[in-house]
C-alpha cells in the first residue's frame, strides 16, 4: 500500500518535471523579441539547462550516499519552482541564463533520482507510466500559452502560472516524507534497501568502462537530441515555414506533447507483453513516417504531424531507462543512469542549438531532414548497445 502511494508521488513530482520543458519553445516565438535577441538565442537558454541537469545528474550518486532520494526530490522541486517565477519577472538575458542553470539542475536531480528508484524497485510498466506523466506536465504548457496569447497576455503569465503549480507540487512531496520511510527508504540514506552483499556505488571509471555504456550513452543523446530539437524548433518552423500563426503554432507543439503521452500511455499497458527491443524499433519507425508526414503533407495538416511524431518518440526514452539495471546490473545502474542522463541532456544542448545556428544562416526548412539524421544515429546506437552490453538478458 506505501509502496502504491509512494509511486503516485514520485508521478507528480514527474508531472513537475514535465511542467517547463514545453514552455520554452512554445514561448519562444514571443520571448525572443522581448528580449530583443536573434532567435537562435533559443539555443543559448537550452544549452543553459542542460549544463544545469549534466552536472547535477553526475553527481546525483555521490550526493544520494549522504541524503535521501525524498531530501533531494523536494529541494530541487524547489529550485525549478523558484526557476520558473523568476523566468516570469526577469527582463535581463543573462539574468535569465542564470536562471536557466538553476532550472536545469534542479530537474536534473529530480529525473536522476526518481528514474533510479523507479528501475530498481517497480517494473516496466510503472517506468513507462512515470515518463507518460512527465507527459502530461508537458501538456499543460503550450496549451496554457496558447491561450493566454489569443487572449492578449504574455509569454510571462504563462510561466508564472506553472511556477506556481510547481510551489504546490513542491508542497505535496514535502509532506510525503513517511511514505518513503514506510515504503523502505531510509531517512538518511538509501543503503538500507539494497541487500547488504551488494555494492552500492561504483566509480564512473568504472561504469563507463562496462561494454556497451559509451553505445548506451550515444543512445541516449541522439533520443533527446532529436525530442528537444523537435520540441524547441518545431513551433518556429510552423510559423517560419509552414504559415502558422504563434498561438496555433504553440497549439500544435501541444499536440505533439500529446504524442508523447499517449505512447507513453500505450506503451506504459503493454510493456508487460513486448519486449523492450521491440517496443524501441517500432517506436523509430513512428518517428520515420512521422518525418515523412513534416515533409509531405499539405501546410493546413503539417500541426497534424506533430502528435504522430510525438507518438513516436513516448516509449524509447523510459524503456531504454528501464533497460539499465537489465543491461548493467544494480551494481552500476545508478552510475551508468547518471551517466546516460548526462548524455542526453548534452544532447538537449548542443545538437538543438546546432540547428539554431542552421536554421538562422541556412533555412528553417532543414528541420525535418536534421531529426531524419539523428534518428538514424539513435538506431544504430541502441542496436550496437544490444549487442555489446553485459548484465541479465
Amino acid at each position: 500500500m506505501f509502496s502504491f502511494l509512494l509511486l503516485v508521488v514520485i508521478y507528480a513530482a514527474f508531472i513537475s518535471l514535465g511542467l517547463p520543458d514545453s514552455m520554452l519553445g512554445a514561448a519562444w516565438p514571443m520571448m525572443f523579441s522581448d528580449f530583443g535577441v536573434p532567435v537562435s538565442y533559443a539555443g543559448i537558454i537550452s544549452i543553459t539547462c542542460s549544463l544545469g541537469t549534466t552536472l547535477a545528474s553526475l553527481i546525483y550518486a555521490k550526493v544520494n550516499e549522504k541524503l535521501s532520494t525524498w531530501s533531494i526530490t523536494v529541494v530541487s522541486i524547489a529550485c525549478t519552482a523558484l526557476a520558473l517565477i523568476a523566468f516570469s519577472l526577469i527582463h535581463s538575458f543573462p539574468v535569465l541564463i542564470a536562471a536557466a542553470l538553476v532550472l536545469g539542475a534542479g530537474a536534473g536531480a529530480v529525473d536522476a533520482g526518481l528514474n533510479n528508484y523507479v528501475a530498481l524497485h517497480y517494473k516496466a510498466r510503472a517506468m513507462n507510466f512515470l515518463h507518460a506523466f512527465w507527459g502530461i506536465g508537458t501538456l499543460v504548457g503550450p496549451f496554457l500559452l496558447s491561450y493566454f496569447f489569443a487572449n492578449g497576455m504574455s509569454w510571462r503569465n504563462g510561466y508564472m502560472t506553472i511556477g506556481s503549480m510547481q510551489s504546490v507540487i513542491c508542497i505535496l512531496v514535502l509532506l510525503s516524507h513517511r511514505l518513503w520511510v514506510k515504503a523502505g527508504e531510509s531517512s538518511i540514506t538509501q543503503n538500507s534497501e539494497k541487500p547488504k552483499t551488494e555494492k552500492n556505488t561504483s566509480s564512473l571509471s568504472e561504469a563507463i568502462h562496462q561494454k556497451g555504456a559509451v553505445l548506451a550513452m550515444l543512445g541516449f543523446l541522439s533520443y533527446c537530441a532529436m525530442e528537444q530539437s523537435s520540441i524547441l524548433w518545431a513551433p518556429t518552423f510552423l510559423v517560419s515555414i509552414k504559415g502558422f500563426s504563434e498561438s496555433s503554432a504553440a497549439a500544435a507543439a501541444g499536440l505533439l506533447f500529446w504524442g508523447i503521452t499517449a505512447g507513453r500511455i500505450v506503451s506504459g499497458l503493454i510493456a508487460y507483453r513486448m519486449p523492450g527491443k521491440l517496443m524501441i524499433r517500432i517506436s523509430q519507425a513512428s518517428i520515420l513516417i512521422g518525418i515523412l508526414l513534416v515533409i509531405l503533407v499539405p501546410e493546413r495538416f503539417a500541426g497534424y504531424t506533430m502528435f504522430f511524431l510525438g507518438f513516436g518518440f513516448g516509449p524509447i526514452y523510459p524503456t531504454m531507462l528501464h533497460q539499465t539495471p537489465e543491461f548493467f546490473g544494480r551494481e552500476y545502474s545508478a552510475r551508468i543512469m547518471g551517466l546516460e542522463m548526462s548524455s542526453a541532456y548534452i544532447g538537449s544542448a548542443l545538437l538543438p542549438a546546432v540547428f539554431g545556428i542552421l536554421g538562422r544562416n541556412i533555412s528553417m526548412n532543414f528541420f525535418p531532414p536534421y531529426i531524419l539524421i539523428i534518428l538514424l544515429i539513435n538506431i544504430f546506437a541502441i542496436e550496437a548497445k544490444m549487442r555489446r552490453a553485459i548484465g541479465k538478458r
